[in-house]
């Protein structure tokens, strides 16, 4: 795909006149070091990935990450872990009270929310953002038509958790903001095909249909016995460079002009790259075990890229 091509499809104008500036606070923080601890070991557990790549964040801005990640994780763990679709909207609702609330004076207390309200006040993190968040995750995945469709849902669900870390980083950049889009459609395109395995034998599959029907991948087969056919290693093959030539357009493009301290939190990349690039080595298998297993070589290619300024390498992957 040429440069011309990947800037066409990246670039999405900021809403700029949504950005919240810092507010006038005390100086002294609210959430405790309990507070902080355990967003950091929530975000541990359940985004280890993005733990990593957090750790590359000077230490205030870092903790502003584990926040707003540790509420990522909170509004995720209501849509897996609630039964009734009635306790389910209460919680959002409860969740939509404390983000308008982490705008005043008076912010509900939990230890998520002290953690996301500092950071607020420190870094004016945008309202726009968790709005953004909560919406997305109140609204229940039913399937997509079109990759445009998931690539849209992944500039919405996956690229409003890395804005709020250009903001504590200090970065507002129309380059840096269109490389947090392209990395949150990646992010999206992983996880879709990463989920795969589980949600066929639920009687499910994110693959857009536009693809599925391309290479007449046989869903109703599939979900009767979940496994790896040549079909479906063709779908997942086209969806999978669909990613990683967003990333490799972030790299080409979005990088080079965005501010230096816009790094850490483009490093959101990395983790994303290093398991497309096992998927290629696994033949786009997404039945083999190993890429289901955790990946010690992904806090090494962060070490690397924030090194180097840069993770664009594609001399491995197939063409």
């Amino acid at each position: 795909m040429s440069k011309a091509v990947v800037l066409r499809l990246c670039t999405v104008h900021r809403p700029w006149a949504l950005r919240s500036r810092s507010l006038h606070r005390s100086p002294q923080p609210l959430a405790k070091p309990s507070d902080i601890e355990y967003c950091r070991q929530l975000v541990l557990k359940n985004d280890y990935d993005n733990y990593l790549v957090s750790l590359f964040s000077p230490r205030l801005a870092r903790e502003a990450a584990w926040g707003v990640r540790a509420l990522n994780v909170e509004l995720v763990n209501i849509s897996e872990k609630t039964t009734s679709a009635t306790a389910a909207q209460l919680r959002y609702g409860h969740w939509k009270d404390m983000i308008s609330s982490l705008y005043s004076e008076q912010p509900v207390q939990t230890p998520v929310s002290r953690v996301v309200y500092d950071a607020i006040g420190r870094f004016g993190i945008s309202k726009t953002w968790l709005r953004r968040l909560l919406a997305e995750r109140e609204k229940s995945i039913k399937g997509f038509a079109t990759t445009a469709d998931v690539e849209k849902y992944g500039e919405r669900a996956y690229a409003c958790l890395i804005h709020p870390h250009l903001e504590a980083l200090g970065v507002r950049d129309m380059h840096a903001d269109n490389a947090a889009r392209a990395i949150g459609i990646a992010t999206a395109i992983m996880n879709f095909t990463r989920s795969i395995p589980l949600l066929l034998g639920q009687g499910r599959c994110d693959l857009p249909l536009d693809i599925i029907t391309k290479h007449k991948v046989d869903l109703e087969d599939l979900y009767n016995q979940p496994r790896s056919t040549e079909q479906l290693q063709e779908a997942v093959y086209e969806f999978a460079t669909i990613g990683y030539t967003r990333l490799c357009g972030v790299a080409e493009l979005y990088l080079p002009n965005s501010p230096k301290a816009a790094l850490p939190a483009l490093l959101a990349a990395i983790p994303v790259k290093t398991w497309l690039e096992r998927l290629e080595r696994s033949n786009f298998d997404v039945f083999d075990p190993k890429l289901q297993q955790r990946s010690l070589r992904v806090l090494w290619e962060l070490w690397k890229a924030n090194r180097k300024g840069t993770w664009l390498d594609t001399s491995n992957y197939r063409k």
